[in-house]
């Protein structure tokens, strides 16, 4: 799925906690796009008799298990409920404790055994069948089933669960799952849909036993989590730390992609609201690993390292990741029912009053690019007719003139039908949003724009998005490397809970989702998807503003690792260290 962010968080983690859009705003993630250069087949992995194959070793076998690593979140998790948290935030904690059928290489992209050992797909592509490996076991002991499995489905849709509205965005194709015997699972579905099996490859499984009652929100794991993974929860003083510790008796182990992976002995995440007291402390020795800022890339670091005390002797390492690793992007999503914004001219004219350029050079020090849309811009998917809307106060006024808005009272402020064109964007990013909007809100002023802007908390950002009670937002989505646009912008996710944040509805863009989406050749979708695009840039429903290209990394030179990246990930599981804890 897609996970919100706050637009400033880069790293996309490829295990997967929820479907093919990678975590969810089931984080303020969803948008998919395609990763460049990746030439996705058909139902990819979608059959499988795996035997040990050592070529899924992407760790180093002999690597120093022990040490700790410590890294900071700027906001905190609102919770920890496998199924219900829906920041990238609380999905990085909970994606080392859960597990999912299947896993992802990190090189490769190619689907490769977790707790299932195997799978099938049946020949109409009706129903999809995974055999649980039989030594997988829950952090208490307990064994992995297929009766757990079946029951993270179904818990998906118990009309308590707080997050339903959002899961049905991805499995609401799926009709039933069928419990066969001990660790044999098949899932039915209605009709076919190209990513049926990537979504139930990554689906996120919960142990049965830990739900009691009626209600899954009250399950123990909100605020114990319990899963298959390899770290076990330790404790979360909230507003302050997450503590995980390393599973000495993990089941996957052994598995190839697990050799050399998951070495390091505690993972402490502080919370530091702040990025300039989290970069002070990554600079004093008391954070391990930090992903830059561009401004505290460019401006606030010296060189490729730089020392850690004056006698320590450690150093500081910069690393600018440049992979396949599908990118994020940020956005002002506008309140399509407000009286403001119903207009798609008024939407247009907003998207003229962001000088993003001025954006990426001053915030950003040419480290984004301009975005145009729903998939990255160097996406197959993205329409080469799409080009970034030009910086234009002049063009602007001119669209709102149209669509009817004028200053009737002189007060320097346009209004229409006795309603003035005044707002609030909210935001969660105290730093390079607050920024960007308060550049943009000079110039909304010269043409009669009257915005203002509003920072809470995130948990509380989260709240009033869910209750759909903002005139607009400006929030980042994590894209996953497998697109799927139904979950953003058909119609029917378009609901309160749902993911369709600002509802947007366009019959035509429904009707193309629905047809791109099942199972035909590539170069069909490429159209479809490209058409898709074109649309949605045309209503702007957001506005597009900028994109990452890189990954600005920084780590104290103890940490080890076999290669400075994988092609879509970090690759933060497989580093070890050889120095002790502090």
């Amino acid at each position: 799925m897609a996970h919100p962010t706050t637009a400033d968080k880069r790293r996309v983690s490829l295990a997967p906690a929820l479907p093919a859009l990678g975590l969810l705003m089931l984080c303020l993630i969803i948008q998919t796009a395609l990763a460049p250069g990746l030439a996705l087949a058909q139902g990819p992995a979608q059959e499988n008799k795996p035997d040990g194959n050592s070529s899924q070793v992407r760790g180093n076998p002999e690597a120093t298990v022990g040490g700790v690593r410590r890294t900071h979140f700027s906001v905190s998790p609102p919770l920890l409920h496998p199924l219900n948290a829906t920041d990238y935030y609380g999905n990085k904690v909970l994606d080392l404790i859960y597990e999912t059928l299947v896993g992802v290489d990190v090189d490769t992209m190619e689907h490769i055994p977790l707790l299932a050992s195997r799978w099938e797909t049946a020949p109409d592509k009706l129903s999809y069948t995974f055999w649980i490996d039989p030594r997988a076991r829950w952090h208490d002991g307990r064994p992995v089933t297929a009766r757990d499995v079946a029951h993270s489905f179904d818990v998906l849709f118990h009309p308590k669960l707080k997050t339903r509205a959002k899961w049905q965005a991805y499995y609401s194709n799926l009709s039933r799952v069928e419990v066969l015997d001990g660790n044999r699972v098949r899932f039915h579905v209605k009709r076919d849909h190209f990513l049926n099996f990537v979504n139930l490859a990554s689906m996120r499984i919960v142990p049965a036993h830990m739900f009691k009652g009626d209600d899954p929100d009250k399950t123990s794991l909100a605020s114990k989590p319990l899963g298959s993974g390899p770290y076990l929860f330790s404790h979360w003083k909230k507003g302050q730390s997450i503590l995980l510790k390393r599973n000495p008796e993990y089941w996957g182990r052994e598995l190839p992609q697990n050799a050399g992976r998951y070495n390091i002995q505690l993972l402490l995440t502080k919370i530091i609201p702040t990025e300039k007291v989290a970069l002070e402390a990554f600079k004093k020795g008391d954070l391990d690993a930090i992903e830059f800022r561009p401004e505290q890339w460019a401006r606030e670091t010296n060189g490729p390292e730089f020392g850690l005390g004056a006698s320590s002797g450690k150093k500081l390492v910069k690393l600018d990741i440049q992979n396949k690793a599908p990118r994020g992007y940020r956005y002002v999503g506008w309140n399509l029912e407000s009286p403001l914004f119903s207009d798609r001219r008024a939407r247009q004219a907003m998207g003229h009053l962001f000088d993003r350029r001025t954006f990426i050079e001053k915030f950003y020090h040419g480290l984004q690019v301009e975005a145009v849309g729903p998939f990255e811009t160097n996406s197959r998917y993205s329409s080469p007719d799409v080009k970034p809307l030009e910086f234009s106060p002049k063009k602007a006024l001119e669209l709102l003139h149209q669509a009817g808005w004028k200053d009737s009272d002189g007060d320097a402020v346009l209004d229409k039908n006795g309603v003035p064109f005044r707002f609030t964007i909210m935001t969660a990013d105290r730093e390079t949003s607050v920024k960007m909007l308060t550049l943009a809100k000079e110039t909304m002023r010269s043409a009669g724009v009257d915005m203002s802007l509003k920072v809470v908390d995130w948990s509380t950002l989260l709240t009033l998005i869910d209750e759909y009670r903002f005139d607009a937002v400006m929030l980042g989505w994590k894209r996953s490397p497998w697109p799927d646009p139904t979950a953003l912008w058909h119609s029917e996710s378009a609901q309160k809970g749902g993911l369709n944040l600002v509802r947007y509805r366009n019959p035509e863009v429904d009707g193309l989702i629905e047809k791109a989406t099942r199972t035909i050749p590539d170069t069909e979708r490429v159209k479809l998807f490209r058409r898709i695009h074109e649309l949605i840039f045309n209503d702007q429903p957001y506005t597009f503003m900028t994109e990452e290209n890189h990954i600005l990394v920084g780590y104290q030179n103890t940490f080890r690792m076999v290669k400075p990246w994988y092609e879509y990930d970090v690759g933060y599981d497989y580093w070890w260290t050889d120095a002790k804890m502090p």
